[in-house]
């Protein structure tokens, strides 16, 4: 399959996942079972997850599907893509305020089975709320689609010092965002609103500046959400201010919390390490 065959099929999986939502109204937020991640995964999870890998089964993409909800997929006899989903990110949103709150679906596609994270075709998020569909295919730029169905670009906020700064998310679910993130950016106000869809599409779109969360559950988000960042001319980088693109994805982070920057301009990510290192 060619990249424009991809970037169809894909956008037909995510726009098929906010039909479910609506679809599904209160029904959604039903506890279903726990996932392999021992989260209890709710109807919308499971259900948009279905909507996904039916859309790839039909299209007959050879594609291995590594999903939140459903774990380890394979759709053909001989996968050649992997594919990354997360039905739902921000389940407890969703639950809480279903169809006002923000939350999404986030699904990537990369070219080959053990790639690395500059190896995305693919990268897009619906946010169900506000049916908004943002995506990036390779090359081609950072794109949104909203209710009239028309595609625009966007772009990232090019803030480059961390002075200029209006809005970091940090996710601190997790005791090491707050210890190495949280405990010194105080003053600047960050932001936990309980879904890295959110925190990446409004970095992606020049909403917000950083973006500052740590690896965890097969990176799902992380995954997808490096192409959505790149296309639009944003960084994400380790702590020693490495890119996260040469990294392979299975090997990356994936049995331990790692922190991840991801931010407007690389000149503010190494800012924002100056910064978070001082004594």
């Amino acid at each position: 399959m060619n990249q424009n065959e991809i970037e169809e099929i894909a956008l037909t999986t995510l726009k098929k996942t906010y039909d479910v939502h609506q679809e599904l109204g209160a029904f959604g937020e039903k506890d279903v079972k726990k996932n392999q991640f021992w989260d209890t995964a709710l109807k919308c999870d499971i259900e948009a997850e279905k909507a996904v890998l039916e859309v790839l089964k039909k299209a007959k993409v050879p594609i291995k599907i590594i999903s939140e909800e459903h774990g380890d997929i394979e759709i053909g006899k001989n996968p050649i893509y992997l594919g990354i989903l997360d039905g739902l990110d921000g389940s407890s949103v969703y639950k809480k305020s279903r169809g006002k709150g923000r939350y999404g679906t986030m699904f990537g596609i990369f070219s080959n089975l053990n790639p690395s994270y500059s190896d995305y075709i693919f990268s897009g998020a619906m946010e169900h709320s506000t049916n908004r569909l943002f995506y990036s295919t390779k090359g081609k730029g950072n794109f949104i689609i909203t209710n009239n169905d028309k595609s625009k670009q966007i772009h990232c906020s090019n803030v480059s010092k961390l002075n200029e700064v209006k809005k970091i998310y940090i996710d601190e679910y997790f005791d090491i965002n707050k210890k190495t993130f949280s405990s010194k950016l105080q003053d600047f106000n960050p932001l936990y609103l309980g879904s890295s869809c959110v925190y990446y599409i409004d970095l992606a779109s020049g909403e917000a500046d950083l973006v500052l969360e740590c690896t965890r559950k097969g990176n799902l988000e992380i995954a997808v959400a490096y192409g959505l960042e790149t296309e639009s001319g944003a960084v994400m980088v380790d702590l020693d201010g490495k890119s996260l693109g040469d990294k392979k994805y299975f090997e990356f982070g994936q049995d331990k919390n790692i922190p991840v920057i991801s931010a407007s301009t690389k000149k503010l990510a190494q800012e924002l390490i100056n910064f978070i290192s001082k004594d």
